[in-house]
């Protein structure tokens, strides 16, 4: 396993790995379609225009988790993505790893938190996130959605 740099040559394959985690969490419930619609739109241009770097997550040469991390203090959440781990992967330490990874990257760029949107019954709310000094607020916008901030 690594944990390496996607390339916007890869958009595809990162977006697939993305999205059969996303599908795999029956927490997003019914609002799953437009999560998957924003992300998938914030991927893509994200990787074409630079403003979005990727930690993939490989087993092999298969991408089997990532984390796509916008680096800018002042936007309103800097892990875009969250971290997405496919279901076969899950419970092994690897998420944490990932966001491990992460949380450094956006340390190094002189960053001292990162935000997430998430929903409180979605398994990296449950499992992961609290294990890096989060706290979650609110959404007045969006009820369904919580927005985590991690150190």
């Amino acid at each position: 396993m690594e944990i390496r740099s996607g390339q916007p040559s890869e958009k595809d394959k990162i977006w697939a790995a993305v999205e059969r985690s996303f599908q795999a969490e029956q927490g997003w419930g019914v609002i799953l379609a437009n999560r998957l619609k924003e992300i998938r739109e914030l991927t893509y241009k994200g990787l074409e225009d630079g403003f979005l770097e990727i930690l993939v997550l490989e087993d092999g040469k298969r991408i089997v988790g990532a984390s796509g991390l916008i680096v800018d203090a002042t936007g309103p959440r800097q892990l875009a993505t969250g971290v997405c781990i496919l279901e076969e992967y899950r419970c092994r330490g690897f998420g944490a790893a990932l966001l491990y990874q992460s949380l450094k990257l956006l340390s190094e760029k002189k960053l001292e938190h990162a935000a997430v949107v998430t929903r409180s019954n979605v398994a990296a709310h449950k499992y992961l996130y609290h294990k890096f000094d989060s706290h979650r607020d609110k959404m007045e916008a969006l009820p369904n959605l919580s927005q985590i901030k991690l150190k």
